[in-house]
């Protein structure tokens, strides 16, 4: 477990922090097998780096994970050369209030270099600042240097760098000039914007500037940096382990436009468990993979994209039969809302989709992060019993709906709660999303309920 890796963080919110991941990535990723993982959960910085090169990013959510950061963070730097850490809160600042959960308290525990990341855009030395109190309050946590975003070396920008250099202590890994780190600024935040005024952003500008950022950093610095992490002995495996009731079984994962994957420790917890995954690309495929056992829809939904499912129309009657005959099925966030009988985007398209749940529904908006809620699993809930801490990523309102038995009570301990989700046979579908790694109950039960019914035709 002794992978180098770099805890990359900004010194306040902004842009800036992920044009430095996505500039590291494309760095290192041409020449080396490298794996982003954000701490904390943030859709455009997670777009970013899952359409940059590289191995797909993961999200270490100290809220959902707790005592199974580390087993997750062993699993997902397996076959690495680098673990890029990133943080989507600035250096001093806690994921949801959790204790531990700072940039600085996770290179820690990972006996990891910090490297921050400045937002020198129109600014002078002053903005050394923020790095020296960071500085001050890391204690002895080794601090690789600063890469300084909207800067260079010449006119207002090197006075900072010599008060970088002289005052705090802290090498210069990267001077991202300041016309890249405007045009990347603007354009990553209209990418993430969904209901945008005017012509959107060309597909794929925030990867190309990255790309071109990447150039303006100090590669050998960084890479030595990186391989001045302590060691950390492997972890015992206690979640992603193999279930011997789930071998031999196939799993079928829906992939594929309009669904976009998000966050992927549910698909690697399936998968650890001994699970064979057969992928189904729900705007291609016309049936489900032959011989599976189970269904796991699961993901963001690209709502530009939603024609391509709505257009299916023979996977949409292969879905609902299979659901329908008993299929055990895991819907979540946006998969749960392909199994819609309609929705309408949130520029207020209509789309006819599978049918599988007695309801329609309006997206209002997409949050940038997630939303954290109680929830009592139902006592008709297929798979899940007891409590659990999901999350939501989008606004939904119901146009039409007919809930004969559903998931969840949503709300605080002793008050009735709110109904989530529909639970029918043995389909768990709900708009929210669970993490397995904190409800291994809920997988456990999954699996047996794909080991009972067994392949399908």
């Amino acid at each position: 477990m002794s992978v180098p890796r770099l805890v990359v963080c900004g010194l306040e919110p902004g842009p800036a922090v992920a044009l430095a991941a996505g500039a590291l990535q494309a760095c290192f990723a041409g020449q080396h097998v490298v794996r982003a993982v954000t701490i904390g959960a943030d859709l455009p910085l997670w777009r970013l780096l899952y359409a940059g090169e590289g191995r797909a990013p993961r999200v270490l959510d100290p809220a959902l994970h707790d005592d199974a950061v580390l087993e997750l963070y062993d699993f997902w730097s397996e076959g690495c050369d680098l673990v890029l850490l990133v943080a989507v809160q600035p250096a001093l600042d806690r994921w949801q209030g959790v204790k531990g959960s700072r940039a600085v308290d996770i290179a820690a525990g990972l006996d990891a270099p910090l490297v921050l990341v400045l937002d020198g855009r129109e600014r002078g030395a002053t903005a050394a600042a923020a790095a020296y109190g960071v500085r001050a309050l890391a204690g002895r946590l080794e601090i690789a240097g600063v890469i300084v975003v909207g800067g260079d070396e010449r006119d207002a920008a090197a006075e900072l760098g010599q008060t970088l250099r002289r005052d705090a202590g802290l090498a210069i890994l990267g001077w991202i000039p300041p016309q890249l780190s405007e045009q990347f600024a603007r354009t990553y935040s209209a990418a993430g914007s969904l209901r945008q005024i005017g012509q959107r952003p060309v597909k794929g500008s925030e990867r190309l500037l990255c790309a071109e950022a990447g150039t303006y950093l100090g590669r050998d610095d960084l890479l030595a940096a990186a391989t001045r992490r302590g060691f950390l002995p492997g972890r015992t495996r206690r979640l992603l382990t193999p279930l011997p009731a789930a071998h031999g079984l196939r799993l079928a994962v829906a992939w594929g436009p309009p669904l976009e994957p998000f966050a992927l420790e549910n698909v690697d917890m399936l998968q650890a468990m001994g699970l064979e995954l057969a992928p189904l690309n729900v705007a291609r495929d016309r049936e489900l993979p032959p011989d599976v056992s189970g269904l796991l829809l699961a993901g963001l939904l690209d709502e530009e994209q939603l024609p391509a499912i709505a257009g299916n129309t023979e996977l949409q009657a292969a879905l609902a039969e299979a659901i329908g005959d008993g299929l055990p099925t895991l819907a979540m966030g946006g998969g749960a809302l392909l199994l819609l009988r309609r929705l309408a985007d949130s520029r207020g398209r209509s789309h006819e989709l599978a049918g599988v749940l007695p309801a329609e529904a309006e997206l209002l908006e997409w949050y940038e992060r997630p939303r954290y809620v109680r929830a009592r699993a139902a006592r008709g809930n297929p798979f899940d019993e007891g409590e659990n801490l999901l999350y939501e990523l989008f606004d939904l309102e119901f146009l039409l709906l007919e809930q004969e038995s559903f998931a969840y009570h949503v709300g605080d301990a002793g008050e009735p709660g709110q109904a989530e989700g529909f639970a029918f046979g043995r389909c768990l579908a709900t708009t929210m999303y669970p993490s397995l790694p904190r409800c291994p109950a809920l997988a456990a039960s999954f699996v047996a309920a794909m080991r009972l019914v067994g392949p399908r035709a």
